[in-house]
């Protein structure tokens, strides 16, 4: 990967969390009053406190995707196959206990599915599809001229 483009997918990631903030934040303000009954099953406890966190945490999960996603751009190049394997099966162990310790937690069903459908998704979109690291594929004779030029300097 070339320094271009690493400080653009940061430039990407760092535009990417605030408007991802900005954009889970409002609308789950407006909705989760109206939502509450069905997440939280109809909780008396649930008062604005309650749907100012839920909110918050809302953003979050949209910032954090929004910037996971803006790190893996450009999607025109080829994806990674080395190492594919690997991603996956650490990527699956990484969803099931995020998932079982979010259900441990005593959401109600449908919030649990959501939370595994979304960082199963994500997971696999960004970490499985491009992986972390992408560096250019280089022949033997451009490591060889590279090595010739330092040599030469």
């Amino acid at each position: 990967m070339d320094p271009v483009s690493l400080t653009a997918r940061i430039g990407y990631a760092l535009v990417a969390v605030p408007l991802g903030s900005a954009l889970g934040f409002y609308p789950s303000i407006l909705l989760l009053p109206k939502l509450g009954k069905l997440l939280q099953q109809g909780d008396p406890r649930a008062d604005g406190f309650s749907v100012f966190v839920s909110a918050i945490l809302a953003g979050g999960v949209l910032a954090f995707t929004a910037s996971a996603v803006a790190l893996t751009l450009p999607w025109i190049r080829r994806r990674k196959h080395r190492g594919r394997t690997g991603r996956m099966v650490l990527s699956c162990v990484f969803v099931l206990l995020a998932s079982l310790g979010f259900a441990d937690q005593g959401h109600a069903l449908l919030l649990d599915l959501a939370f595994t459908l979304w960082l199963a998704y994500t997971v696999t979109f960004t970490f499985v599809r491009y992986g972390v690291l992408d560096q250019a594929r280089r022949t033997r004779a451009s490591v060889a001229a590279s090595s010739s030029i330092d040599a030469d300097a």
